[in-house]
């Protein structure tokens, strides 16, 4: 039987042909040329005029980096190599394919002449049919290492340009946020989606009235609203998420407390909480959180700080809701014996139709080691109450005062304080301006020799330089204090919105007091929030008062 040769079979063999098409963010590729239409007309038009070249399939990787070969098209091709369906693989170009020197190489010289696939990559003139074995095992690799210094490269300028889009406060995720949506006019700019953000703002007024995450997440289901993952899809967005997807998808308690946790709902982007080693490595790293890119007021926010971080404030508090019930307690998580710091325990006794509920220290419970005793609930409750109103009528009176008291004095007369400080300061800095002028006189006088006026003029200066530092130090701290201090008085809302209160509510509890202490003979001591606030706002009004003519201090 005639034999045919190798040029002849080339000629009659008829390859089954899948074309391969990748396009990654991290490339750049931008221009027309490199788009996955052009590489398919262009792979097309090759198949065109080589009939031997059966086309079978057509492989896309669209927004996969060339870094490594972990794409999914790409998988799907070597599947169809491994089955036998393909035994030709046509791409535009080696970088195409892949921008790993190792494992480009690797897939070209090995994995390929070993499974019988003929490897074409047209703009590199590259067909491993008619291979030069002299001048490619030296093209080839070159130019796969070539591949894989623009992707390093590549790379680096990447991670650096959305550094800098980080600092800066713009948003650089592939998608918003449960709540916002990516402003039409420029992507990395979140706004307010009011449908979603309706929804976020319930979660929260929920969890701020004492629901716990679990019945959260039962009211909005028994509501039929859509959970953030199908919210998306509604809205036509290609959504993929890290976490692990039901056939049917619900709101659970961990989709709550994501929502309740994540500070981007009053303003703030954490962004860059993660890394990989390196473009070759995806392997994700958690960043300590001072390495994180935090920024606020990066957008308009949906939730009021003072919730927000109210909400913080009972996540952080351990609470349980009782047998049956959907609310915690009111005074959950806030009430500590006075004697020992340790909690105290809820109980309920039963007396023939009625339930008597008291707390105890549950210390003394565990191991008899404080004292013995009991408070009845409705005495707690009445207690607080009533401290509650003379706290708020107190935080009110000094309101009124800070109001009465002329804005415009008040700052006048901090900035005198101010001013004497800073004047101080440059008095010290003109005296060591002094000492530098006079030293060379004294160098010339023969008062002091060479080294010593370069000793003292090295001293001066550095002390100088100190002083200069001290009084840009205390101008810029005394300006923030002062705005802080005596400007900042938004924390006196959350009292005064409550001037009129007749019973407790856990919002109102947990808004404004920070924790309750009972001691063995029943004394209770009340912190409340914004204690250190309070204070300095006494202070602060003292002394500027202090510091206004008699008459107008009056």
């Amino acid at each position: 039987m005639k034999q045919l040769s190798y040029h002849a079979m080339e000629e009659t063999q008829v390859w089954n042909t899948s074309g391969y098409v990748r396009l990654s963010h991290e490339d750049g590729d931008k221009e027309e040329s490199n788009s996955v239409t052009g590489q398919k007309d262009l792979i097309r038009d090759f198949l065109r005029h080589h009939p031997e070249l059966h086309e079978c399939s057509m492989k896309v990787d669209d927004g996969y980096t060339g870094s490594n070969f972990d794409r999914p098209a790409f998988q799907e091709m070597m599947a169809d190599v491994k089955a036998g369906k393909i035994n030709c693989i046509v791409v535009k170009d080696l970088s195409r394919f892949g921008r790993n020197y190792l494992d480009a190489g690797e897939y070209i010289e090995k994995i390929f002449p070993f499974l019988g696939v003929r490897f074409i990559a047209i703009n590199d003139n590259y067909d491993s049919l008619h291979r030069n074995v002299e001048s490619d095992e030296l093209v080839i690799p070159f130019k796969n290492l070539i591949n894989e210094a623009y992707c390093r490269d590549t790379s680096i300028k990447i991670r650096s340009q959305l550094e800098i889009k980080r600092r800066r406060g713009d948003f650089i995720g592939s998608f918003a946020v449960f709540g916002y949506l990516k402003d039409p006019e420029n992507k990395n700019r979140l706004v307010i989606d009011e449908y979603a953000a309706g929804i976020v703002r319930d979660i929260f007024n929920w969890k701020l009235d004492g629901v716990s995450a679990e019945d959260i997440g039962d009211r909005l289901n028994e509501m039929g609203i859509p959970t953030p993952m199908d919210y998306k899809k509604s809205l036509g967005m290609r959504f993929t998420t890290v976490f692990r997807i039901k056939e049917e998808s619900t709101w659970s308690a961990g989709m709550v407390l994501r929502i309740l946790k994540n500070p981007v709902y009053i303003g703030t982007l954490e962004q860059g909480r993660v890394t990989t080693p390196s473009y070759k490595v995806q392997r994700v790293i958690q960043k300590p959180r001072e390495e994180w890119a935090v920024v606020e007021n990066a957008h308009e926010p949906i939730i009021d700080r003072f919730d927000f971080e109210t909400v913080q404030k009972i996540l952080a508090l351990d609470t349980r809701t009782s047998p049956g019930g959907e609310k915690v307690e009111i005074f959950s998580g806030l009430l500590f014996c006075g004697e020992c710091g340790g909690s105290l325990l809820r109980k309920t006794v039963p007396s023939g139709r009625k339930k008597y509920i008291y707390y105890i220290c549950s210390t003394h419970k565990n191991n008899k080691t404080c004292y013995s005793y009991n408070l009845r609930d409705v005495v707690l409750n009445e207690i607080v109450l009533e401290s509650l109103k003379r706290h708020i009528q107190e935080v009110i009176d000094l309101s009124d005062l800070l109001d009465m008291t002329e804005t415009a004095r008040l700052k006048q007369a901090g900035m005198q304080k101010l001013q004497a400080r800073l004047k101080k300061k440059q008095e010290e800095i003109e005296r060591y301006q002094t000492l530098l002028r006079s030293l060379y006189e004294s160098l010339t006088d023969g008062i002091i020799d060479r080294q010593e006026y370069e000793d003292l003029k090295k001293t001066y200066a550095r002390r100088r330089a100190e002083a200069e530092e001290q009084a840009e130090t205390v101008q810029r701290k005394m300006e923030q204090d002062w705005e802080d201090n005596l400007l900042g008085r938004s924390w006196m809302e959350q009292f005064k919105k409550h001037a009129n209160i007749t019973e407790l509510d856990r919002r109102i509890v947990v808004s404004l007091i920070e924790r309750i202490l009972v001691y063995h003979d029943r004394r209770v001591e009340i912190v409340y929030r914004f204690q250190d606030e309070f204070q300095r706002q006494m202070e602060l009004l003292l002394q500027a008062r202090a510091a206004l003519p008699e008459k107008e201090a009056m």
